[in-house]
């Protein structure tokens, strides 16, 4: 295992002689710790990967992105360690948006990842149905982060804490808010989309509708659970992922 030193890279075991790699992008708020425990459930040949953008956990010094775009060429200078060794990308929910533009700018640069898989999330052509999170205030910002389900409400009613992290979180769901693409070009790449059944932030029909987007095939899964099924549904999650002999 070699993960590259950079600091928008989190490996969490190692692998001696890695086969793939699997790059995870986390959600609004979130950082890679989100992803540690998938270890766990991936193969010995799978070197497990998450995405730590600025303004959280060992970065929280450095001021966080506000445009998905941002985050590209960062992340493209700290994958080319990886060679071309084959490359799986999975996102959830604002992580799909990341983990797509990242695909695409793969797919530019000649080195298109093995498999997009985007989780919890509308496609990119689709508006959002809601309105905009960042720009409300703080105490409905705070109800929103509650309704969502996705903050512990220990952290929510920490005003402290709160104070800390409500830059970063502003961030990041400007960053989900503004990401859209009206007429994207279909990407050669397969695409495995999740949706959860209960999920009324991303709708399965919303999820879908990546298919638009899928040169090489598309596959959708949908899975029991809301908007943070990915929680509760690790263990096949990653078995989708890693099923193909990539």
């Amino acid at each position: 295992m070699a993960p590259p030193p950079s600091p928008w890279l989190q490996g969490f075991r190692a692998v001696s002689v890695p086969l793939r790699s699997l790059l995870c992008f986390p959600y609004a708020g979130a950082g890679a710790a989100v992803f540690r425990d998938w270890a766990s459930e991936v193969g010995p040949g799978t070197d497990l990967l998450a995405v730590r953008l600025p303004g959280r956990e060992n970065r929280i010094g450095e001021p966080p992105l506000h445009r998905v775009e941002d985050s590209v060429p960062a992340l493209l200078a700290a994958l080319e360690p990886l060679g071309n060794r084959p490359l799986i990308l999975f996102g959830h929910s604002l992580g799909a948006a990341l983990a797509y533009a990242t695909a695409r700018a793969l797919v530019a640069r000649g080195r298109p990842p093995a498999l997009l898989a985007v989780s919890g999330r509308r496609a990119p052509h689709l508006p959002s149905r809601r309105q905009p999170v960042h720009g409300l205030d703080d105490t409905a910002f705070r109800s929103r982060l509650a309704a969502l389900g996705g903050t512990p409400p220990e952290v929510l009613a920490c005003d402290d804490l709160m104070e800390l992290m409500l830059p970063m979180l502003r961030a990041d769901f400007a960053m989900s808010d503004a990401f859209l693409e009206p007429d994207p070009q279909p990407l050669p790449v397969p695409i495995l989309a999740f949706a959860g059944a209960e999920d009324t932030e991303a709708t399965v029909e919303e999820v879908a509708g990546w298919e638009r987007l899928a040169g090489a095939g598309f596959t959708l899964r949908t899975l029991p659970g809301g908007h943070f099924f990915l929680h509760g549904q690790r263990a096949p999650i990653v078995r989708y992922l890693t099923e193909e002999d990539f």
